[in-house]
């Protein structure tokens, strides 16, 4: 998808000289921090991975949103893949701008693009901010589990 200007915010593909602010939008909202060392390593082995966006939300070419983007190919039924959204945050003087409400729009036009089936995503339980955010723009909450490896939690 092409680079979009949507009411003065711009959404892109993260570039590598963007990592360490981009990365700062997720670090500023979860106990777990980021590991540098590892970032720029993992940066280059997924720039080129067709099935991964790491998008972000510029204003005046200051970061203020960061997602995730998977495509997820699957082998059932007609075969369509669906897109996962991992790691989306607003950075906080900034939301309830409509910056989310727009970086969603693109992610689904993105989804559309790439003949997916389904956007899946998960909030966190106690997150109920996001939640409402979500089912705002007409997400269906479902039952979703996860099991982490090597951690006691988030």
């Amino acid at each position: 998808m092409k680079v979009g200007l949507i009411m003065g915010i711009v959404i892109e593909k993260l570039r590598k000289e963007d990592l360490k602010e981009a990365i700062n939008i997720y670090d500023d909202n979860h106990k777990l921090k980021t590991n540098y060392e590892k970032l720029f390593n993992v940066y280059d082995k997924i720039y080129n991975n067709s099935a991964y966006h790491n998008i972000v939300a510029k204003i005046d070419e200051k970061i203020v949103g960061l997602a995730t983007i998977i495509i997820n190919y699957d082998i059932v039924e007609e075969l369509n893949p669906f897109l996962t959204v991992w790691n989306f945050g607003i950075t906080q003087e900034y939301r309830r701008q409509r910056i989310g409400t727009k970086m969603f729009e693109y992610i689904y036009e993105f989804a559309k693009e790439n003949n997916c089936e389904f956007i899946s995503l998960i909030a966190e339980r106690n997150n109920t901010t996001a939640q409402s955010f979500y089912d705002s723009l007409g997400y269906k909450k479902e039952i979703g589990y996860v099991k982490l490896i090597n951690k006691d939690n988030w």
